[in-house]
């Protein structure tokens, strides 16, 4: 019986360590692709600088998608989160409209404006795969 309780800790640690291994990327360690920022500056252009500012800035009444403020309020998040509040409620004048890879796209495009780094492989517009990456200021 001890044995069988040894295991089963045993299993739970392994567990939990996978689990957290699983969910430690980081929006640093290059989860989109250059032609991918490509894209989503295009979505940008077409879609949210109007309000964003062409430099992702600001405008009178939405805020600015790069900077210290801004990766201070998603921080820790997962990209998932600011994946969803973009689908759902952007662009204001016309909420829901992008597709799931435009607004991957569109991530991509605001995570390289805050300077992270481009990797070999899209960032994906699954929930699943974004809540497995966290926001994350660059060093």
């Amino acid at each position: 019986m001890a044995i069988a309780r040894c295991k089963f800790v045993i299993v739970l640690v392994a567990l939990g360590w996978m689990a957290t291994a699983a969910t430690s990327r980081s929006v640093r360690d290059g989860v989109f692709t250059k032609a991918q920022v490509t894209r989503g500056q295009t979505v940008y252009n077409e879609e949210c600088g109007k309000c964003h500012g062409q430099n992702l800035g600001g405008g009178e009444s939405s805020p600015a998608l790069v900077g210290a403020e801004f990766m201070a309020k998603w921080q820790g998040k997962s990209v998932n989160s600011l994946y969803e509040v973009t689908r759902t409620t952007m662009p204001a004048d016309d909420p829901g409209h992008l597709s799931r890879r435009q607004v991957a796209d569109l991530m991509a495009y605001i995570l390289s404006a805050n300077e992270l780094p481009a990797g070999d492989k899209d960032l994906e517009s699954s929930a699943d795969a974004l809540n497995d990456i966290r926001m994350e200021a660059k060093k």
